[in-house]
């Protein structure tokens, strides 16, 4: 086939007869389309006016194949040429092209998101979400699927630049959509239910409602599971990333114990699939290994949480050396976790120099947009500051955990379900660091901010309970050192009278 010249007809038809999507046949289908696009390109020279649209959409489903294999750039190039493409073409004859065109320019938003320019995925996709509902107003049959798609995309990058509110609304526009066109197709659409089942529970997770996003969860994985016994080969990936959200909503839940072996699972399965496609599989498996790192810390496992996040941090690496746009913001977040876990294993001294790397890119990366990372980097700040007390460094570490307070403030008094346990988190890190500095009574009032936040929260995110038990036990601490014992005495009764269930990792 790379010396013998096909025949137009027999490459489209190849082209058409192959799935997607199939890591098994990836490779194949980008030989062909490619194929298949140079061809188109020849007759397009020649009579443009009768093969570009054959030429559009030759390269719309290169773009795709592309991206299927990882090679995200190229993506990207042959994307925007669609786009450019059906422009041109849309404003000649709107009833005939718009319809592509929306299309075009949903992929064009995911394949700029692929490569870390989320501020101008954002407005590619609304443009598709409005071409696409005012299609579907006047042919739902016809237009509702390609909307549905479209709203899930502008979901993911609303959430990318921080707009979790507007992320949500659409998210659930998404899955009202496809679950009715799921029971009058159930072939046809539970696929993308189901993953927009799991985007769902993400945005839900996102805003503060995670008892509404664990069964999200649940179903998203329950129909990728069966698709996948079905078609190994086009569905396996999407259980993998299916179940690493359930993990994560399970650990939420406080049922660290449940979550654990999917994230093992997810692990063996990107680890077997990365060797064959490491350009798109591997970000899946380092962000795995975190997952999993985090999920083997809960349960007390610490030198393989340590393991874990390690090779994840490498791999993070070795991505963002060649795609920081698209990497850095994983890095600095596997960054910041593998300090925790050097720290956890008692490496105090290698774990300061990562949360220091890991707040340098947050840094870097709120400056640009705050809106959308202003929480990594309180969080890297947070971390860091941990960091400097366990090191003794207190004069440094009070200024950054007050820092992060005021942070966490702000953004609590916009969204008190998502943010609330992060100025709880925050809150207790700086009565730690003032307890260290001497300020007792400083200490002794941010716990009890602390522990209110917590207690208003524990209902809904039962997880919360380790870390409200944390703070408990450092008010009791400080108690003790203000030569309080009956207040002490009362604190630590309740927490013997209420401990942390089995498997709870403080």
């Amino acid at each position: 086939m790379d010396t013998t010249p096909l025949a137009y007809t027999a490459v489209q038809s190849a082209t058409g007869a192959l799935p997607y999507p199939s890591r098994v046949t990836a490779a194949l289908a980008v030989k062909l389309t490619t194929a298949l696009t140079q061809a188109d390109q020849q007759l397009a020279a020649h009579d443009p006016a009768a093969y570009e649209p054959a030429l559009a959409h030759s390269l719309s489903n290169l773009g795709i194949r592309l991206s299927e294999v990882g090679r995200r750039a190229e993506a990207l190039t042959v994307s925007e040429q669609v786009v450019e493409i059906h422009r041109r073409l849309a404003v000649g004859n709107p009833s005939a092209y718009e319809p592509d065109l929306a299309r075009s320019l949903s992929n064009l938003g995911i394949r700029l998101s692929e490569v870390g320019r989320r501020a101008e995925a954002l407005p590619v996709s609304e443009e598709a979400v409005e071409i696409h509902r005012r299609l579907a107003v006047g042919n739902p049959a016809a237009y509702e699927p390609d909307l549905a798609r479209s709203l899930t995309n502008l979901g993911l990058h609303l959430s990318e630049l921080g707009r979790r509110a507007e992320a949500l609304t659409v998210s659930e526009e998404a899955v009202e959509i496809c679950r009715r066109l799921a029971v009058g197709n159930p072939s046809a659409y539970e696929p993308n239910l189901a993953t927009s089942l799991s985007n769902l529970g993400i945005r839900l997770s996102e805003a503060g409602h995670q008892a509404e996003a664990l069964p999200m969860s649940e179903e998203a994985v329950e129909i990728h599971r069966r698709l996948a016994v079905g078609n190994p080969a086009a569905y396996e990936p999407d259980l993998a990333r299916s179940l690493t959200n359930l993990g994560i909503r399970l650990s939420e839940a406080g049922r660290q114990a449940e979550a654990l072996p999917m994230s093992e699972q997810v692990v063996e399965i990107y680890r077997r699939l990365a060797p064959d496609n490491p350009a798109v599989y591997e970000p899946d498996l380092a962000r795995a290994l975190s997952n999993l790192g985090i999920r083997l810390s809960e349960a007390g496992r610490q030198a393989e949480a340590l393991t874990a996040e390690q090779q994840a941090v490498e791999i993070y690496r070795r991505l963002a050396a060649d795609n920081p746009a698209a990497y850095e913001p994983d890095l600095a977040t596997s960054l910041s976790n593998l300090g925790i876990r050097l720290s956890e294993a008692g490496h105090q001294a290698e774990a300061l120099p990562m949360s220091e790397e890991a707040l340098e890119i947050c840094r870097r990366l709120a400056v640009g947009n705050p809106v959308a990372y202003a929480l990594d980097y309180a969080r890297a700040l947070a971390n860091l500051g941990i960091r400097l007390s366990e090191a003794g460094r207190q004069a440094e570490a009070l200024p950054m955990s007050e820092q992060v307070v005021k942070i966490c403030r702000a953004l609590a008094a916009g969204n008190p379900a998502a943010y609330e346990p992060d100025l709880a988190h925050s809150l207790t890190v700086l009565a730690m660091v003032a307890m260290r500095w001497g300020d007792l009574s400083g200490a002794l009032r941010v716990t009890a901010e602390a522990v209110e936040l917590y207690r208003r929260h524990i209902v809904t995110t039962p997880t919360l309970l380790p870390k409200l038990h944390t703070v408990l036990k450092l008010q009791a601490l400080v108690l003790d050192k203000l030569g309080r014992p009956e207040d002490e005495e009362t604190v630590r009764r309740w927490l013997g009278e209420d401990p942390l269930p089995p498997g709870s990792h403080n």
